[in-house]
Formats: structure tokens, sequence, C-alpha cells
């Protein structure tokens, strides 16, 4: 008798065993930044959003209306801003954005036009240009026009960004994706964005292993390991597994074809470097990542491109145009697409605008892809 019911207590417990193994094979969204292994889950099988342009904080009203007077679409579509990087992360965003601009001897972009205007007529909000002043790449959207920032320089954003990584180590990883802003100036009689040069990606590469380490890092030469090309790697699976990911990163170029070669400095698999790159094709050698930022028109390239084993960033709005009129149909193709990163400026609703955000279904910060995620990360 006492042999019997220890051979049933044993079932018992085997049972019990099996199904939290399978249970933790399976994560179920809200557990996948928790204490669930997520044993196989790759980097690739799962789903989060982010936000557009971080970075931004919202044009005074002062300063709008100024924008509003010359060009009433551009105020239209400039009108959005984000909290505090750490509180975005916190809200359970998991993919960021940053646009640069070069400045090596410092203070190029200390004097914004539109800011100063309105600040010498008796303007309510002030520009503080202290940052601006030292040398190094600086975070903004549009030089002497839209210029005000939650970090004012990439080095303030990334470690803001490290900071709370350490405090919250068990987080999936986090896309960024940098735009290198160069060209003409964006008012008459205002700065021009410097030009990215091979000098420039190699001080913009040192800022990013600088300011959020090395050991915080995805790159491209992890992921392709072994393998002959970057290509290579990612279709025969090389992304990383969820638990040697937790806490880390990986960085992106979002620029077209032009820049990027000025970036890979003749790195045909991006050897060396610290970023991946918005991917001229999917033949190519570098081929890994990619910016596809229309859900609806780009649907079957999306999926077509993540059931391959690339990693897609879409967007589920732009312009403030879903927000202001609450269309959701942009934002359901873009989490259909199976897009790994959905990149929004409403991670929240705006009050003046209406009930407009965009959350994942689960609520969670990732859940198992809709297109590529497999047995070990349930849908």
């Amino acid at each position: 008798m006492p042999r019997l019911w220890l051979r049933s207590a044993a079932i018992a417990i085997l049972s019990l065993v099996s199904i939290q193994v399978a249970t933790a094979a399976s994560c179920s969204p809200a557990a996948l930044e928790g204490a669930c292994p997520a044993s196989g889950v790759r980097l690739n099988e799962l789903q989060v959003v982010g936000t557009h342009n971080s970075y931004k904080r919202a044009i005074p009203p002062a300063e709008l209306a100024v924008i509003r007077k010359y060009s009433p679409q551009d105020a239209i579509e400039l009108d959005y801003g984000h909290r505090p990087l750490a509180q975005q992360l916190d809200m359970g965003m998991r993919a960021l954005e940053l646009d640069v601009v070069y400045d090596p001897q410092g203070g190029r972009y200390a004097h914004p036009m539109l800011p100063q205007r309105i600040s010498q007529s008796g303007g309510t909000d002030p520009y503080d240009a202290t940052a601006m002043a030292e040398p190094g790449f600086k975070v903004l959207h549009v030089p002497d026009v839209d210029v005000r920032s939650q970090c004012a320089t990439l080095v303030m954003c990334l470690q803001q960004i490290r900071a709370w990584s350490d405090a919250h180590p068990r987080h999936v990883p986090i896309l960024i994706t940098m735009n290198a802003k160069q060209g003409k100036a964006d008012a008459p009689g205002g700065v021009a964005p410097l030009s990215f040069d091979a000098q420039a990606f190699d001080a913009l590469d040192g800022e990013i292993r600088s300011a959020l380490g090395a050991d915080k890092l995805i790159t491209p030469d992890m992921v392709r390991g072994s393998h002959k090309t970057l290509r290579e790697a990612v279709l025969a699976g090389g992304w990383p597994i969820l638990e040697k990911a937790r806490g880390k990163f990986l960085l992106a170029l979002d620029e077209g074809p032009e820049v990027v070669e000025v970036y890979m400095r003749g790195h045909a698999s991006l050897e060396g470097l610290a970023m991946f790159v918005n991917s001229v094709g999917e033949d190519a050698p570098h081929a890994a990542y990619f910016t596809l930022n229309e859900p609806i028109a780009e649907a079957k390239r999306i999926q077509a491109d993540v059931k391959a084993g690339f990693v897609v960033r879409t967007r589920a709005d732009a312009g403030t145009h879903e927000a202001r009129i609450n269309d959701e149909s942009r934002r359901d193709a873009a989490f259909a697409s199976g897009a790994q990163y959905v990149s929004t400026d409403y991670p929240e609703p705006r009050a003046d605008f209406g009930p407009y955000a965009v959350v994942l279904p689960s609520h969670a910060p990732a859940r198992c892809n809709p297109i590529s995620s497999t047995e070990n990360c349930a849908r």
C-alpha cells in the first residue's frame, strides 16, 4: 500500500512538473519579461511597441503658432511630443528612435532661430542650450524649428536608457533606430546640418559603445557568428535566444542606400560596426533589418521578410493623422504584419484628440509574434 501511494504521488508530481515546463516553454505575453525563461524563443519571434522620434518634446504653443502661419500642414504633422525616455520604457515601450546631428566642435545648434525669436518677443518657454555647447552628437528633430528634446545630446539619451535597463535587467531586447540628419538648412538663414562621412560614423559608433557599453549591445558580428554573411546567418536562425538577449539593445541606422553605404565603410556584412542598417534589399550580404513604414501597402513584403527571419520595424501612425480621426486600420495592419517593432506617436491617448493609442492586444511589453513565433512561444 505505501509503495502504491508513493507511485501515485510521484506521478502527480511529474504531471505537475510537466505542466510547469509546458507553461514555461510557451510563455504568456505577461510573463515574457518576468520569471518565465522562454526557452528557445528568439529575438525575432517577439512583437513589441515603440515610439517614433522618442526624444521629441511638444512644441510650445507660441512656436507652433509661428510654424502654422507659414505652413499649416507642417504645424499639424509636428504637433506631438513624448514623455521622458525612462517613463516611456516604464509604459512598456521597447523600441526608441533618436535623430542625431553631427557637432564635433560643439555649439553648432546652440542658438535655434524659432525659440530665440519667441523668447525675445516675451515668450514663456525659454530654451536651455547649455548641453548644446559641448562637442558631440546632438538629438533634435528639425534644426532651428523643432529642437526641444528630452535629452539634448546622444550621450545623455543613451545614458538614460542604460540606467533604466540596468534597473530592469530582464527586459526584452530594445531596438534603438537612428536617423543621421544632414543636408540643407530647414529654415531660411538657419543652420545646415553637417554631412555624415566615415569619420562622423566612426565617432557615432564610438559614442554608442561608450554610453551603452559593449556588454549591452547585440551587434552584427554577434548575429553573423561563423557564417560567411550576415544575411546567411539571419536566414539560418541566427538571432540570439531571448535568455541571452535580455537587458540588451540592437541599434539600426534608418537611412537610405547612399547613407547606408557611407556608414558601412566597406564592410559588406557590417563587420566590426555597432549598428545594423536599413538593408538595401533582401539579397544584400548585410540584410538583417528593414524599415518598412507602410504596413498596409507593404503588408505582403513585411510578412515575407518576417517569415524569412529578418527583423522589421513599421509604423502604426504618422503625421498625427490617425490619432486625430481615431483611425485604427494602420495600427491593426501593423500588428497583423508581424513586424517585430511597431512604432507610434501615441503610446497613450491624447486628451484633445480622442481614444487612439497603440498598445499590444495583451497590454504587455511583448508578445509572441503572430507571423514568426514557433511552438516555443504561444501566439
